[in-house]
């Protein structure tokens, strides 16, 4: 039994006529008489009893051709289906996001998901190096991470914006209370919570050389080993953190809040990274798109 064979039953079927099938399917009406007889030989049964008007089916016959329609019509919802997935209507798409992307990641997520419903979205934050080994392990498609110059990391990337670095502190830890920034000589001897020296993105490195710059040596009273530790302790009272603007924007609520140094003026930029994948989903190429119509 062959797609063929089916394709020929369920036309004289629906016709009720080899003739009738033969116009339907613009195929001369021997073959079509050859092929019935093959399947009719190979499943040893009578599918049609001939009659002067035509042909009927037997009880053999309408099992096969309820049978048969059911099959048509999985294989039309499985052709629509890997369709929709190449047109990116449908599929899965995997993305790995660092914690001070958060923000601009959901915004930009929540615009597709509204484009794209049915599309299932996986979603891990991480550190950057793990979040780029799972990358190239092909175990996420596209990644949120963090830029500050012209560094590569030897994929597609592209620049979502641009972020001010600012310092982020509570109203008991503000170095400069009713001042909209604050002067590089008031952090002074002002305890800071900055990430580790060998952190990848190097805020507190840049902040850090800015204060020697100015002639003084800076008070940091603690090393954190990621975002969202930093954040905890700003938030903690244990002194100033120097970050991308936008995280505060991720705590709603919260008394933490930011402000520019003065003449200072350092800069982060939130990029996609992806692999250059000629084959890549239909659901991923919609994303990239998308990204760069924002």
């Amino acid at each position: 039994m062959n797609f063929k064979q089916l394709e020929y039953f369920a036309a004289v079927a629906e016709e009720g006529s080899i003739s009738g099938a033969s116009r339907a399917l613009h195929v001369a009406q021997p073959p079509i008489s050859r092929q019935l007889a093959l399947l009719e030989d190979e499943l040893g049964v009578t599918l049609f009893l001939r009659t002067n008007r035509g042909v009927a089916l037997t009880e053999a016959g309408r099992c096969l051709y309820q049978r048969s329609r059911q099959m048509f019509q999985s294989l039309r919802t499985m052709a629509d289906s890997v369709r929709e997935v190449d047109a990116g209507a449908r599929g899965q798409l995997k993305l790995g996001i660092i914690y001070s992307d958060v923000q601009i990641a959901t915004q930009l997520l929540k615009g597709y998901h509204e484009k794209y419903p049915q599309v299932e979205l996986y979603v891990r934050m991480g550190a950057p190096g793990d979040l780029l080994d799972d990358l190239g392990r092909g175990e996420l498609h596209v990644l949120f991470l963090r830029s500050q110059s012209g560094r590569s990391y030897g994929l597609r990337e592209r620049v979502l914006g641009e972020d001010p670095l600012e310092l982020v502190m509570c109203p008991e830890t503000d170095p400069a209370p009713g001042q909209a920034a604050v002067p590089i000589q008031a952090l002074r001897d002002v305890p800071m919570c900055l990430l580790r020296s060998d952190d990848l993105w190097g805020y507190g490195r840049d902040l850090l050389e800015e204060c020697r710059r100015a002639g003084f040596t800076p008070n940091v009273a603690c090393h954190c080993y990621d975002t969202p530790m930093e954040m905890q302790m700003v938030q903690a009272g244990f002194g100033v953190g120097f970050l991308p603007k936008s995280i505060v924007a991720a705590h709603p609520g919260s008394p933490v809040y930011t402000k520019p140094v003065l003449e200072f003026n350092a800069k982060s930029y939130p990029i996609l990274v992806w692999e250059d994948d000629p084959y890549q989903s239909g659901c991923v190429r919609r994303f990239l798109e998308l990204a760069a119509s924002t």
